[in-house]
């Protein structure tokens, strides 16, 4: 009854210019429900708010207090007569929280105040349970209060109220949707200028976590915020909490702002802002402020250099999220020039440096792990800078390291190094013969070694020996083609990593292409070792995804002409056929592949109209088709083999042989058609070149058929004539039969005559029974039984 007779006092005509009286009853009230307002009254309860905050706005400041006294009485918990009244009151609530919501927009700051605890109050996680799953904030979802808030952030203009508002802010950005929310009201830029209130207020942890919180769930928060204004705002801070920020808390904060900066460097576009902002420079500076033997432009105090958990983080964080911005030209163009960056990691894994005081201030531990950082990091820079790295002889320094490092994972670290620096320009030469023997060294011994050292090993040596004769002759001079060779059948692995052995395999054959290719001692110690037969066994067994690399290793190595024996004595263990029949059968099912392939285009709809452009088939020929491959490999067998071959196999034989020419003609008229379709019509001497070229394919096509009918007949004329020899062979056989039965029966009494009919009989059943020695053997005989053409 008395919220009836509130209402009453602001909505009667009579009353509602009694202030007093309606004062004296909201204080009622306030001191009636201290302890929580019940939820079903919460809807007549929303009316009378919204009447005090008019008076409010009316100038009357009376009723200033009033107000302020029923928000704090309804930052305490609603009171439920159900246990599921609050979730059947979902509306109303809403109603209510976009009422309180309003208030943040108050004239008074002493409700907004109000406003802003009740809210921080009520988002709050409640009864232990996380903000995401909270009730008050899909309340608070629905509501739309984001918006008030937004509007009250940006025109706050006191600190109190400022820090209260971001409380609210740090509340809401706990949940995705009420992030999404605050992110769509542009509250973001707002929160991100806190920072420059200064680091040891409480606005700045508030606006830190906020955005932490925003950016992570907020795909797309980083992109509004991705500029050179925010930049500058990050790099205020940071040089803030580098120069004074001494304490622990400090420092934790300070880290919370690297969350921050890599959130920003995933973006590319904001690598460059980095740049020019100086920030980069600024985080090169405090990450190797003890390694710099020059003065840098960042004034580094001695409490950030420590080994602390926190500043050690900090070092490495930076060290990571610099080598994530180098590929941007002007973030590479300032890490290549800076005195102690590159030179600084360099540093960590120099063995004759082992007691810099740099290196002295950290543990073992610590070390350790800042060694494994520097080699990934310098993974990513060395391709950026390789003269840099160089010019500091990292390259000897990394070899040294390598070999006085026993454990796995700081061998690993170097060797994925090497891996993706052998091939620049000039390092072949710098890493040379030791790193040729090292790499031999760490294959040989598979013992010793982990199957994936191995396997980073012997893909540095494919990288130093590619194009690089000297090193070729290193590998021919340690005996490593023979240790090569025995990778390519993985039958000595354990059993535990069988699955892992194709890339070993496919490594294995990279490198033997790499060292043996082009080498005539490593060509003939392959040959030798029996790699030849190896490669090619590997070629009919493997999957497709090594016929393009085996099928290419082959090919290059035929060229030395002393090697095409090897291959043309080879027969398989499977079929006991030669290579020219394998080839066949690869070439068959390539083709069953492609037309399968093709015919599922067709079904989903994916095959170009017209069929393939002149780019397409270019493409494809010379770099994707395995019938290239295959053809370039029959070519160095001249297109020839002394195994009998069937009349299939002689057609599909012939068919290869002219594939190019076919395959040139079909580019050459689709070419042809193209620049017709585009209104380029040729000269008359191009159009008779033209015709020529056409007339020429067109024989090709006629002479290939030709062959193909003359295979047809001859295959026709031998089974005629294998007919024949097999009639005529029967013919014989049954004369002899006739013959020997009239011999006996001449020769036999007459007493004996119906014996004689009867083994006659028989000798025509079981010939062996009388005239054995004139009889094939029971096999031959079924065999020379069976027509040619039936078998």
């Amino acid at each position: 009854p008395i919220f009836s007779t509130c209402l009453n006092l602001f909505t009667n005509k009579h009353a509602k210019d009694m202030h007093d009286r309606q004062i004296h009853t909201l204080t009622r009230i306030c001191q009636m429900f201290e302890g929580g307002f019940f939820v079903a009254d919460l809807p007549i309860l929303r009316e009378i708010i919204e009447h005090v905050a008019a008076r409010v706005e009316d100038g009357l400041e009376a009723f200033s207090m009033p107000l302020c006294m029923l928000l704090g009485a309804c930052s305490v918990p609603f009171v439920k007569e159900t246990a599921s009244e609050e979730y059947r009151c979902f509306e109303a609530l809403c109603a209510m929280v976009r009422t309180l919501g309003a208030q943040l927009l108050s004239r008074d700051r002493h409700v907004q105040l109000a406003a802003g605890n009740m809210l921080v109050q009520y988002a709050a996680a409640s009864e232990g349970q996380p903000a995401t799953i909270s009730y008050h904030h899909q309340v608070i979802e629905h509501s739309g209060m984001a918006d008030n808030l937004a509007l009250a952030l940006k025109a706050a203009e006191d600190i109190e109220l400022f820090d209260q508002l971001l409380g609210l802010v740090l509340e809401l950005s706990r949940t995705r949707e009420l992030a999404s929310q605050l992110v769509a009201n542009d509250c973001l830029p707002t929160v991100v200028g806190a920072f420059r209130v200064g680091f040891k207020t409480e606005s700045v942890s508030l606006a830190v976590e906020s955005v932490w919180n925003m950016a992570e769930l907020v795909a797309e928060s980083t992109a509004e915020i991705s500029n050179l204004e925010t930049v500058e705002t990050f790099k205020h801070l940071f040089d803030e909490l580098v120069e004074h920020g001494h304490r622990q808390q400090d420092k934790e904060l300070r880290n919370q702002l690297l969350v921050l900066f890599s959130y920003l460097a995933s973006h590319d576009a904001c690598h460059a802002c980095f740049a020019h902002s100086g920030l980069l420079e600024t985080m090169m500076n405090v990450a190797f402020a003890l390694e710099s033997d020059q003065p840098l432009s960042t004034q580094v105090k001695h409490f950030v250099l420590t080994n602390a958990h926190e500043d050690f983080e900090m070092k490495r964080t930076l060290m990571h999220l610099v080598c994530l911005m180098s590929s941007d030209p002007a973030c590479t163009e300032m890490v290549a020039n800076h005195p102690s960056f590159v030179p600084g990691m360099v540093l960590y894994i120099d063995e004759r440096i082992s007691e810099h005081p740099a290196r002295r201030k950290f543990t073992k531990q610590q070390e350790r792990l800042l060694q494994v950082q520097c080699l990934a990091c310098l993974f990513t820079l060395v391709p950026q800078c390789p003269e840099l790295f160089r010019e500091i002889d990292g390259n000897q320094i990394v070899l040294e390291f390598m070999t006085e490092q026993s454990e796995e994972t700081l061998r690993s670290g170097c060797l994925k190094l090497l891996l993706n620096t052998a091939s620049l320009p000039g390092f072949q030469e710098d890493l040379g013969g030791r790193c040729v023997a090292m790499m031999l060294s760490l294959i040989r011994e598979k013992g010793l070694h982990p199957l994936h050292i191995r396997q980073d090993a012997i893909c540095v040596l494919s990288r130093l020996c590619w194009g690089c004769p000297e090193n070729q002759q290193v590998v021919g001079q340690l005996q490593g083609v023979g240790v090569l060779t025995s990778n390519l059948d993985p039958e000595g692995e354990d059993v535990t990593v069988q699955s892992k052995t194709e890339p070993i395999v496919l490594s294995a054959v990279d490198v033997l292409w790499a060292s043996v290719a082009g080498n005539r001692d490593n060509e003939l110690s392959l040959d030798d070792a029996g790699g030849l037969g190896m490669l090619l066994s590997l070629l009919e067994t493997s999957d497709k995804v090594m016929h393009h690399m085996v099928t290419s290793c082959l090919c290059e190595l035929l060229e030395n002409k002393d090697l095409v024996d090897s291959v043309v004595r080879w027969r398989s263990e499977r079929t006991k056929r030669g290579v020219v029949p394998m080839v066949l059968k690869m070439w068959e099912d390539e083709t069953v592949r492609k037309e399968e392939e093709a015919r599922l285009k067709v079904e989903m709809h994916q095959q170009a109209s017209g069929g393939k452009t002149s780019t397409a088939l270019v493409e494809e020929l010379t770099g994707h088709s395995l019938h290239t491959k295959l053809h370039a490999l029959l070519g160095q067998l001249e297109f020839s083999t002394e195994e009998k071959l069937s009349a299939p196999e002689q057609k599909r034989l012939l068919e290869i042989e002219r594939y190019l020419a076919l395959e040139d003609a079909v580019l050459w008229k689709t070419f042809s058609d193209e620049l017709l379709e585009e209104g380029v019509r040729p000269v008359t001497p191009d159009h008779r070149r033209l015709h020529d070229r056409f007339e020429r394919d067109a024989k090709i096509t006629e002479e290939l058929s030709e062959l193909v009918l003359g295979v047809e007949q001859r295959e026709k004329e031998d089974n005629e004539a294998d007919l024949r020899r097999f009639y005529e062979r029967v013919h014989l056989e049954q004369n002899a039969k006739n013959s020997t039965a009239r011999r006996v029966n001449q020769g036999a009494p007459t007493s004996t005559r119906t014996k004689i009919i009867v083994d006659s009989h028989k000798a025509q059943v079981f010939p062996a029974l009388i005239n054995p020695q004139n009889v094939a053997p029971p096999a031959a005989a079924g065999r020379a039984a069976t027509p040619p053409a039936a078998g």
